[in-house]
């Protein structure tokens, strides 16, 4: 394997993880209610979800997880695909690698701009 394709599947699988990380973290300010509050930060946060969230958001992190998924599905299948020796197939292994390594950094920059459009 090359450095380039160790460099973007680091960066997608990183990518995907902080996708799920910022979906999760919406969903969990959509099921918080006032009752489950037990201190002045609780209630401050409340306000502030209750104001700066829309309810648009919480569908759309709930599609951003179910995208993280199967984008972390996608990169390991990648990864393990590479990783078993192909035989009889020397000519393809370079334009296959260079392939998957585009599929991989279009997965990173979707997952990054989902993950920041979760956080504006």
């Amino acid at each position: 394997m090359t450095q380039d394709f160790d460099a973007a599947e680091e960066r997608a699988r990183l990518a995907a993880a902080d996708l799920s990380a910022a979906a999760n973290d919406v969903i969990k300010r959509h099921s918080i209610m006032w009752r489950d509050a037990r201190d002045e930060v609780d209630f401050a946060e409340l306000s502030r979800w209750t104001r700066y969230y829309p309810e648009r958001k919480l569908d759309d992190a709930r599609d951003d997880l179910g995208f993280a998924s199967r984008a972390q599905t996608e990169i390991e299948s990648i990864s393990s695909s590479l990783r078993v020796p192909a035989t009889g197939r020397s000519g393809d292994a370079v334009p296959a690698g260079a392939e998957f390594i585009g599929r991989l950094v279009v997965l990173a920059d979707d997952c990054e701009r989902r993950a920041i459009y979760l956080r504006s």
